[in-house]
């Protein structure tokens, strides 16, 4: 039995709690560090383990990775992301920085970097614990190793090593939910803004509103086209037995003409006849005047003579009395039978100018009668082309009447197909406004879970209150447009300040001097507070039924909505 007994050492010696007096880190590190107990002596026990541990570091490495790739679904992950000599150069890296036990912001920005990555490549908590903790026992069971004869220490090392590799996986995990539910609220608020994109609904329901509406005109004028058509039918009926009658009225006419044709020939047969004898009648004329000369000749002779016959009658004396008596009877005779030859000339003359008058006006009458049988041969030719043409017409109206009752059969088949598009007109309306109620309806749903990711104890950056708030943004002006379709709808006390909502409380906030300096973000004010008031003007003038209003207001809303996102979107990939 030995003479010395060594002195037990109770378990709740060595768990100490006390405040951090680590300087060299922030208040949320400080929060972890307490809560833990970690302070400068246990960052020196962990130093101190490390001499133990450092030789051993290759086969912890081999024994780690050894043990992860005989589990398929971390082996896979690896093969995905990484391969086992990368990942052994970043194990060895850690566990230099982990013995070294300078916890600074190098220190956690490193364990920040693992739950990103962690994160990123879909490494489960679950997964990461579990690996985490073989890499504890490892080096605990090399520390029991070598400490096994002095167990104060042995039991301060293992302790020291646990909580700096608690601390270590406190970190990491905080950063892998907070980076995984980051994730999930960026990948809901992507398609929340990818759904606020679809602003067809109200083009399609318009659409199919003017549809319908072209659908009633194209009735109507269907209707009116199928009585015109019809009407057409009838004129084409009548016009096709008015062209019956006029072919035969053409034709009776054409042997009329042909017979006006024959007598206006045997007319100018008759006036050639008159004409010769006219001229005929001239010459005789023309021989009377020249025995009337001679009978004037004569009348001369026979005054002169009787002229003479008196003087000699007066140089006679009494015997010559008698003989003067019958001179001067003579005499008289011939100067009554000169004046009788005169107005014979006169009249003979003015027969001549009748006779050539007649013969003028006949031969002008020939020629007219020649022209009007020249013309009532082409008279008859043009019957004769008139009645060819009308039995063309009347034979292309027989087509038109029966074009117009299969153009009759086509309009009432348009007019079937018309009210078949019509009522699918209506039916696709109807369900453009019910999908259009779905997308919303899904889109609160998917809102209500976004929102239960703020519940949650996830620190939000200003660049991810930026993102939100451009999610936030969106769905507000999305329920605003919504309102207009008919189904949403939104109370006016809904309608919050610019300076209440998410983005104005973090805008209005106690902010960094590099945030509220920033040039963009200055810009981002008005056009914010813009969208807020044309939201409210949307809403009023909406209840008040003044659509030219609601529109104008959305599309100054709009407008805004723009300048914000464009804002945001800039702001967000300075901060």
């Amino acid at each position: 039995m030995s003479i010395f007994s060594r002195k037990s050492i109770l378990w709740n010696e060595q768990i100490k709690f006390t405040e951090t007096d680590l300087s060299h880190v922030g208040e949320r590190a400080k929060e972890r560090l307490n809560f833990l107990g970690i302070n400068q002596d246990t960052l020196r026990i962990v130093k101190e383990s490390a001499n133990l541990l450092a030789p051993y570091k290759n086969e912890m490495i081999d024994k780690f990775y050894g043990r992860i790739q005989s589990v398929g679904g971390l082996q896979a992950i690896i093969n995905k992301y990484s391969t086992i000599d990368r990942l052994r150069k970043t194990m060895e890296k850690y566990l230099d920085q982990f013995l070294a036990a300078e916890v600074d912001h190098e220190y956690i920005m490193t364990r920040i970097r693992i739950g990103q990555v962690h994160s990123h490549i879909n490494l489960t908590a679950e997964n990461f614990i579990s690996a985490h903790h073989l890499l504890i026992q490892i080096m605990s069971a090399v520390l029991m190793e070598k400490l096994h004869h002095k167990p104060a220490r042995m039991m301060e090392s293992v302790i020291a090593i646990q909580k700096l590799a608690a601390y270590d996986q406190q970190l990491i995990v905080e950063v892998y939910m907070e980076n995984t539910f980051k994730n999930f609220l960026y990948g809901v608020s992507d398609m929340l803004n990818e759904v606020t994109e679809v602003d067809t609904t109200k083009r399609l329901i318009n659409s199919m509103e003017n549809q319908i509406n072209e659908t009633h005109n194209v009735s109507a004028a269907t209707d009116q086209m199928s009585a015109s058509i019809q009407e057409v039918a009838n004129y084409a009926v009548k016009v096709a037995e008015g062209t019956d009658d006029a072919v035969h009225s053409a034709e009776k006419s054409k042997k009329v003409v042909d017979k006006t044709t024959t007598d206006i020939v045997q007319v100018g047969k008759v006036y050639e006849e008159i004409v010769t004898g006219v001229k005929q009648l001239g010459q005789e004329i023309e021989h009377t005047q020249d025995i009337v000369q001679v009978i004037k000749g004569i009348a001369d002779q026979t005054n002169l003579l009787a002229l003479n016959a008196s003087i000699e009658a007066a140089r006679a004396g009494e015997h010559g009395r008698g003989f003067a008596v019958v001179a001067s009877e003579v005499r008289k005779l011939s100067e009554h039978t000169k004046e009788q030859i005169v107005k014979i000339i006169a009249n003979m003359e003015s027969l001549q100018q009748v006779s050539s008058s007649v013969i003028d006006e006949i031969t002008e009458t020939s020629k007219l009668v020649e022209n009007s049988v020249t013309g009532a041969k082409s008279a008859s030719q043009a019957l004769i082309n008139i009645v060819e043409m009308m039995q063309k017409i009347n034979g292309a109206t027989s087509q038109i009447a029966a074009m117009s009752e299969e153009q009759t059969s086509t309009i009432m088949d348009i007019s079937a197909r018309n009210a078949t598009i019509y009522d699918n007109s209506v039916l696709a309306q109807e369900i453009s406004q019910q999908t259009a109620k779905t997308i919303f309806e899904l889109s609160s749903q998917m809102d209500n879970y976004r929102k239960t990711f703020f519940g949650i104890n996830v620190r939000l950056t200003s660049k991810d209150i930026v993102r939100v708030a451009k999610t936030d943004h969106l769905l507000w002006k999305w329920r605003v447009y919504n309102l207009i379709l008919g189904v949403g709808t939104i109370d006016l006390n809904e309608v919050t300040s610019h300076e209440t909502c998410r983005l104005g409380k973090w805008y209005y906030g106690d902010l960094p001097d590099h945030v509220k300096q920033n040039e963009i973000f200055k810009q981002l004010e008005e056009p914010h507070k813009q969208v807020h008031q044309n939201a409210k003007l949307v809403v009023e003038r909406y209840q008040k039924n003044d659509l030219i209003g609601v529109e104008k207001s959305f599309g100054d809303l709009e407008k805004a909505s723009v300048i914000v996102i464009d804002l945001l979107t800039i702001l967000e990939n300075e901060l």
